[in-house]
């Protein structure tokens, strides 16, 4: 089964990382990069600025079209308040292999705090689709994603409000797309990634480039 074999890869190699708790999914060494700086929010140049440097991103990362990566979906049930539809990025890879990926609804751990019967501070549970692919990155239309992330908070359609993440597992590299503001790459080690690092230096944000630059040291 696709989750299992995706947990079994976070075991080995981002033992923190929970498929049921969104926030630990993170790497050893990570660097977060500026997409829509200097731009207007708002603004279609943002969102143009933040597909393009994304985009470049992920191609940095996943260099090899015929790799087959993980795909890991959050889809948050309800109404979201940007009024984006889930179909459009279900839309994004071809319809035989998406009928293939894992989808369920589970009851995952969220990010916010609640207190249990005996005062203790724990995380609220919700339900929420968890969906879980593997084909080669040439099979995904990336810079449709991409495009819909950025566009959801800036009220541009099509939008896509789904959390949403790459892994390699053949490189141990890692992509996510918060929205127009920025991305994160990571790995398990500094060497991994550290070409994207050396390249794209001028897009690190800054809050967290004393952190980052601790890794390639």
């Amino acid at each position: 089964m696709l989750r299992q074999e995706l947990q079994s890869y976070f075991d080995r190699v981002y033992p923190y990382s929970k498929i049921d708790t969104e926030y630990t999914l993170d790497g050893q060494v990570y660097i977060r990069f500026e997409l829509g700086e200097g731009k207007d929010n708002g603004t279609i140049e943002r969102i143009n600025q933040s597909t393009d440097r994304a985009l470049t991103i992920f191609n940095e990362t996943f260099t090899e079209p015929t790799h087959d990566i993980f795909i890991l979906i959050y889809e948050y049930q309800g109404e979201n308040i940007f009024n984006a539809s889930n179909d459009y990025l279900h839309k994004q890879f071809p319809t035989d292999r998406f009928k293939k990926f894992y989808n369920q609804l589970e009851t995952v751990n969220t990010r916010y705090i609640t207190t249990d019967d005996n005062g203790n501070d724990v995380l609220e549970k919700d339900e929420v689709r968890i969906i879980i692919g593997k084909l080669p990155v040439k099979d995904i239309n990336v810079k449709n994603i991409l495009n819909g992330i950025a566009n959801t908070e800036m009220g541009f359609k099509p939008g896509i409000d789904q959390r949403i993440f790459f892994f390699d597992p053949s490189t141990d590299k890692a992509f996510h797309m918060y929205d127009d503001r920025g991305c994160d790459v990571w790995s398990d080690t500094a060497d991994k990634i550290r070409d994207i690092y050396i390249k794209r230096n001028d897009w690190i944000v800054e809050y967290h480039r004393q952190k980052i630059e601790e890794y390639f040291k």
